[in-house]
């Protein structure tokens, strides 16, 4: 008898599992191939009377060790060791109280100097139930997830502030957590459910799901179909424009271009905020993501840099045939840039600087830098920028002068008494400077890993630096500054490259050649608009950006 039920249990199960494929062999879907960011149409049927689970996910499966980038990677794999899951991967379900919850945090959002009203705020979010709450007969449901290690990895990537937009690249939404679970729009009206479509007659077991995968996919992604636990088919994501593949965004090279453009003269009209301005205009309009397993901000960061590395470039080249160089002092204010921006910034930024935390700092840049530019538009400081800019003509007319009676090579020499690494007279184009190396080292040790942090060139500190604490005239600054934001740029650079963050080369290209384009229609703009205005507008737009990446208007979220 014993031997009887055993074979009639393996028969019964072998007619399940046939049973099984059956029903999801009758699964078609609406193309082999779409473009990235267009909707998937999945129609079939299931056995009647069961709920429905289709899960649409990568079919290559990513793990930690797969990162390119140190930080994440070792920040992974000590949290989730050799768990693999699907990068992209989405529930589409008539019972999705099975698997997350809808819930309001009982904390606000923002955290820091704003969480207080009117700032504080309650974002709606899918809260993802743990593994131990899913019911058993649906776990067979979620497969290619089948264990509690890659559920709580999921977890991790799609609610997590380090996770969100390090593996899924998913958007997150409104401040929440990003798509995962998901259900008919029409019967739950929530954010993450928008554009999802869900038809289930449980008398007939047909079904009809329609959603749009994440839009900016890699091109040629293998994305595989489950339905209720059995691989039914596959489909393949087409490119939908050009594709940046370090950037993982599609974007119009020629938008980057003019976008860029427009960077590179407001620059010139500001003398500062360049980078951060780049900055904010890849993570806002340009959409710059990074490899998965990366986070975006550690992508942004370097192909930032690519810009403060060219831009300098002409500057440099026509102080360094004028010899117009203070050397004692711009050998060891570089020097110390590029200290801080190898050694020091990049390192702490990659690891305490994701996303989020990045748009938030950055957005306090911008808020200072807003400041400074509205102080810069009042009449008394005009009137003192005026002045300063009389002094570097009739220095520069000098210069010229000097050429032609040959005495350019003679006064272009630096020359000094007594090195002391503290403090020195020297001599350069007929005036005495007081000389501190020391100072110039930690200043720019300090600036630099700051800089190279937010991957900006650093322009907005240095000047200010050298003007006001060193004591150094606007001509002799103003190369040194150059050189600052140079150094800033190798060390910044060369850093991320070795810690697996590398820009993306095709994106930096278009956004040095549209900055410096900018750079040199600006100066003809800037003639023709006043200063005042042109200040304030810009001043404005900077505190635009500080609102909108701290969060601090509803209307801007």
């Amino acid at each position: 008898m014993r031997r009887i039920n055993v074979v009639f249990s393996i028969l019964a199960l072998a007619f399940l599992c046939v049973a099984g494929n059956s029903w999801a062999s009758q699964v078609s879907l609406s193309a082999k191939a779409i473009k990235a960011g267009t909707p998937v149409t999945i129609k079939g049927t299931i056995e009647p009377g069961h709920d429905l689970f289709v899960v649409v996910c990568s079919d290559k499966l990513f793990k930690p060790s797969d990162s390119i980038g140190s930080k994440e990677r070792g920040k992974l794999a000590k949290k989730f060791g050799d768990t693999a899951i699907p990068p992209i991967y989405y529930v589409i379900t008539n019972v999705p109280g099975e698997l997350a919850i809808p819930m309001n945090p009982a904390k606000g959002q923002i955290s820091g100097p704003f969480a207080f009203p009117p700032f504080k705020y309650h974002v709606r979010v899918n809260k993802i139930l743990p593994w131990n709450r899913i019911p058993d007969q649906v776990k067979p449901m979620l497969r290619p997830i089948t264990s509690k290690k890659q559920w709580d990895f999921l977890i991790f990537n799609h609610e997590k502030k380090f996770g969100v937009n390090t593996i899924t690249k998913e958007r997150s939404i409104g401040g929440g957590n990003a798509r995962m679970i998901l259900s008919d729009y029409d019967k739950q009206k929530e954010n993450w459910n928008k554009g999802v479509s869900l038809s289930l007659d449980k008398k007939t077991g047909a079904f009809t799901v329609r959603m749009t995968p994440y839009k900016n996919i890699a091109p040629n992604t293998k994305m595989a179909v489950y339905v209720n636990g059995t691989k039914t088919d596959t489909f393949t994501i087409l490119k939908s424009g050009y594709y940046f593949s370090t950037a993982c965004t599609y974007m119009n090279p020629l938008w980057v271009f003019l976008g860029a453009f427009i960077i590179g003269v407001l620059f010139v009209i500001m003398g500062a905020a360049g980078g951060l301005f780049t900055a904010a205009y890849q993570i806002t309009v340009l959409g710059t993501k990074g490899p998965i397993g990366v986070n975006a901000a550690n992508t942004i960061k370097p192909t930032n840099l690519f810009l403060t590395f060219c831009s300098p470039l002409s500057g440099l080249i026509t102080y360094a045939k004028e010899k117009r160089f203070a050397w004692p002092v711009a050998i060891f204010f570089a020097l110390g840039i590029l200290i801080g921006a190898f050694w020091i910034g990049p390192e702490y930024s990659a690891k305490y600087l994701p996303m989020k935390a990045y748009k938030f700092y950055l957005g306090i840049l911008c808020l200072l830098i807003g400041f400074k530019l509205f102080h810069e538009s009042l009449p008394s400081t005009i009137e003192k920028k005026k002045a300063m800019k009389a002094i570097v003509q009739k220095f520069n007319k000098a210069v010229q002068e000097a050429k032609k009676t040959g005495k350019a090579a003679e006064l272009g020499k630096v020359e000094f008494d007594k090195f002391n690494f503290v403090k020195f007279n020297m001599r350069f184009w007929g005036e005495t400077f007081v000389a501190r190396p020391l100072m110039m080292l930690i200043g720019g040790i300090l600036m630099g890993a700051l800089a190279a942090s937010f991957g900006v060139g650093g322009g907005f500190m240095f000047m200010p630096f050298m003007t006001s604490l060193a004591g150094y005239p606007m001509y002799l600054a103003v190369p040194i500054a150059l050189s600052g934001a140079f150094a800033t740029s190798i060390g910044g650079i060369t850093k991320y490259f070795l810690m697996g963050y590398s820009p993306d080369w095709i994106m930096a290209a278009c956004i040095a050649a549209g900055a410096i384009g900018g750079g040199m229609v600006g100066p003809k703009i800037q003639k023709k608009l006043p200063e005042i205005f042109l200040k304030r507008m810009l001043a404005l737009a900077l505190i635009i950006v500080f609102l909108k990446y701290t969060n601090c208007l509803p209307f801007m979220r």
